[in-house]
């Protein structure tokens, strides 16, 4: 929620920044991908008006940091999103795409295109092409 605070006026603007989509969250697995590490990251694209002068968090926890050009693989879902889906998914797109060699075999992204409450959620699980 600390991400929708920034979102909603809690900012150096003060100003409601609007919503983008996607949202995405990174995840890490454990080698095998059985299970989901502690800890994610939630990103939000800032607004292009705001891009020449982002605001700044009030809250310490939020950090602007710009992602790289990137190639990434990717296969969309339907519906909610809970350790389970996400490492289904994740494990869906490893077997499909079969070359562990193209990507980050610990980091993965799972982008969030509508409301998480929505049963029928639009999403996808992004892999990180090896640099």
């Amino acid at each position: 929620m600390k991400l929708m605070k920034y979102i909603c006026q809690q900012n150096s603007t003060g100003l409601f920044l609007g919503m983008t989509i996607p949202i995405v969250t990174i995840v890490h697995t454990n080698q095998n991908r059985s299970e989901l590490l502690p800890g994610v990251t939630t990103a939000y694209y800032i607004p292009t008006h705001f891009q020449h002068q982002v605001p700044q968090p009030f809250d310490a926890d939020i950090v602007i940091d710009e992602l790289p050009a990137r190639i990434i693989y990717t296969r969309s879902f339907n519906g909610i999103t809970n350790e389970d889906s996400i490492l289904q998914e994740i494990n869906r797109l490893a077997e499909d795409l079969d070359s562990p060699e193209l990507y980050l075999q610990d980091t993965f992204i799972v982008a969030g295109y509508n409301n998480p409450a929505d049963p029928n959620r639009r999403n996808e699980i992004w892999f990180i092409q090896r640099p």
